[in-house]
């Protein structure tokens, strides 16, 4: 726990951990693919409109019919809700927890990793929260999703990128020399 408290570089880690913790980045980096190709395919774009239809359906209150006319999107069960919910509720937080500890360990200033944190703690959160408040709540919370989800990308593509860049630049022998 003593190099997640203060600065280490990540180039001095061994090569059994910088493999280890570059294929963990790397399979979180595949998760974050699949997640940006799920949102694309469920329709989901930047506005309201889609994330509103998305959870209500095709008769969502106050929304046009689907322009193309061959939509058949039905109103997602609140079980479902609730369900994608409760396993990203215990999930997230996990990955997050330590995707962020090797971030820590990255050369950047402590103003700028608590930056990098505490956006993608609460970008995280806001775009964990915001399904149920769409479906049960009010569908005026989908204008945020988003940005939300914008966000959140950013930051964790952050969290993911750094670890690796560091991990495995070169290091130059007189800086080896000056650390060890």
């Amino acid at each position: 726990m003593r190099q997640f408290a203060r600065p280490f570089p990540l180039a001095r880690l061994s090569l059994e951990a910088r493999v280890l913790y570059s294929a963990f980045l790397l399979f979180v980096l595949v998760g974050v693919g699949s997640s940006a190709w799920l949102y694309r395919d469920d329709g989901l774009g930047l506005g309201g409109d889609d994330v509103v239809r998305y959870f209500y359906g095709d008769e969502a209150p106050g929304l046009a019919p689907p322009a193309d006319g061959a939509s058949m999107r039905m109103e997602k069960p609140a079980r479902q809700v609730v369900e994608t919910l409760h396993f990203h509720a215990f999930t997230m937080p996990v990955v997050l927890l330590i995707v962020g500890h090797l971030f820590m360990m990255c050369a950047l200033t402590t103003r700028k990793k608590i930056v990098v944190l505490v956006t993608a703690s609460t970008s995280t959160l806001v775009h964990l929260l915001l399904p149920p408040l769409v479906r049960f709540s009010s569908p005026g919370f989908g204008v945020l999703f988003g940005p939300s989800a914008v966000l959140m990308s950013a930051a964790w593509l952050v969290l993911l990128v750094w670890p690796l860049i560091e991990m495995w630049r070169p290091v130059s022998s007189s800086t080896a020399l000056d650390e060890g």
